[in-house]
């Protein structure tokens, strides 16, 4: 939320300022990644939440506080070439996206207040997105954790939500669990139509919060966004985790911390790269960036 992440942002830069930043020990093929800034954002989208790459487009939206909008970015200058409304559609706490190839789908799940019980997902019709449209229908859907643990306020349970992706038609889930920093993975039938209680299928040690996800179909490589919990640091993170067999192989999956500092919350796969989002907060402007890996 909007509020939340001003406050978050807030004790992030005096941490950073009192003992710059630190990693989780015991992490695993640990190495710095740059983040090449291709252009800064917008105040249209300072508050960019979710990233993913639909038909060549590049799409983000902000997180609450906004209207039920996408917006369509152009690649090179970060400008908003399109701004689409969709219908029936409330951007409570809106935190990721990602597309198959009929549809582009909006998370809203954020529960940063661990109050919440079903989250909903808007899934956009591809046909739909000319670049002439300014408002379209939506699809809905509705899943809650059903295995969801207790919750003792804001910030102190395991039921939050900010990342998602598509894997072999089915949408990945994966909690922020602000308690013990780990992800437990879902999976959501993105064509029934009927609320879904999901269970969790796996839980991995990312050693922190997960803002966001998206898995690259070519390479089969999963990847993971996120940002460490510290008392006095915190530093961004992404986790490159191979998919087998419809499953993440985590022994064979690799860390690394990014720089420069920021409130990185949106990841998408183009071409073997990585581009991201970063958030507008007293860390820094609202970047549109991109790692090349190694």
């Amino acid at each position: 939320m909007r509020g939340a992440s001003v406050k978050l942002a807030t004790l992030l830069m005096c941490s950073l300022l009192v003992a710059g930043c630190a990693s989780p020990r015991g992490a695993v093929g640990q190495s710095e990644l740059a983040v090449e800034k291709l252009a800064l954002l917008p105040a249209a989208v300072s508050e960019t939440s979710g990233l993913a790459w639909h038909q060549g487009a590049l799409w983000t939206h902000n997180d609450s506080g906004d209207g039920a909008l996408i917006y369509r970015l152009a690649p090179d200058t970060g400008a908003v070439e399109q701004t689409v409304r969709l219908q029936d559609a409330v951007n409570f706490d809106w935190e990721e996206m990602a597309a198959s190839t009929g549809e582009l789908f909006v998370f809203d799940c954020g529960n940063n207040l661990g109050r919440r019980g079903w989250m909903q997902v808007y899934a956009v019709d591809r046909s739909r997105l000319a670049s002439s449209a300014v408002e379209v229908p939506s699809r809905l859907l509705e899943f809650r954790f059903a295995d969801a643990g207790p919750s003792e306020g804001a910030y102190a349970h395991d039921n939050d939500c900010e990342a998602a992706t598509l894997v072999n038609g089915r949408l990945w889930i994966f909690s922020k669990n602000w308690n013990n920093q780990q992800t437990r993975l879902y999976r959501l039938n993105p064509q029934d139509a009927s609320r879904q209680s999901l269970r969790s299928e796996g839980s991995f040690p990312v050693s922190g919060l997960i803002t966001s996800a998206d898995y690259d179909v070519t390479t089969g490589m999963l990847v993971l966004l996120g940002y460490t919990k510290g008392r006095f640091s915190s530093e961004a993170f992404i986790w490159l985790v191979p998919v087998q067999r419809d499953t993440p192989v985590w022994s064979s999956a690799r860390r690394h911390s990014l720089a420069p500092a920021g409130q990185w919350e949106a990841v998408a796969w183009r071409n073997g790269e990585l581009w991201l989002t970063r958030e507008s907060s007293l860390l820094g402007q609202a970047w549109l960036g991109r790692v090349i890996l190694p």
